[in-house]
């Protein structure tokens, strides 16, 4: 089976980039199909192939109105802290 991936030239790569004893990385090499990348990167997040959740596209004027309105929230929100700091 080394022969078919060349696990030989990928074990020493994966060992230096991770914790992996050399039956571990072997074993991981393998359950990759040989590609050492996908083992680091397996290595580093397990979760690395579920898909991140997309947020909605906003038009320009949509991002725009966004950032005015937490602008303007976060203003009042000092204002009043402010206020209240002013009574006591």
């Amino acid at each position: 089976m080394s022969e078919i991936y060349n696990l030989d030239k990928y074990i020493p790569i994966v060992c230096s980039q991770t914790n992996y004893t050399k039956e571990e990385a072997e074993n991981k090499l393998e359950e990759w199909n040989g590609d050492y990348i996908k083992v680091i990167k397996e290595y580093l997040n397990p979760n690395f192939e579920k898909e991140k959740k997309k947020e909605p596209i906003k038009s320009v004027n949509q991002q725009i109105m966004t950032e005015i309105r937490n602008f303007c929230d976060k203003q009042m929100s000092d204002y009043q802290k402010r206020k209240e700091e002013s009574k006591n």
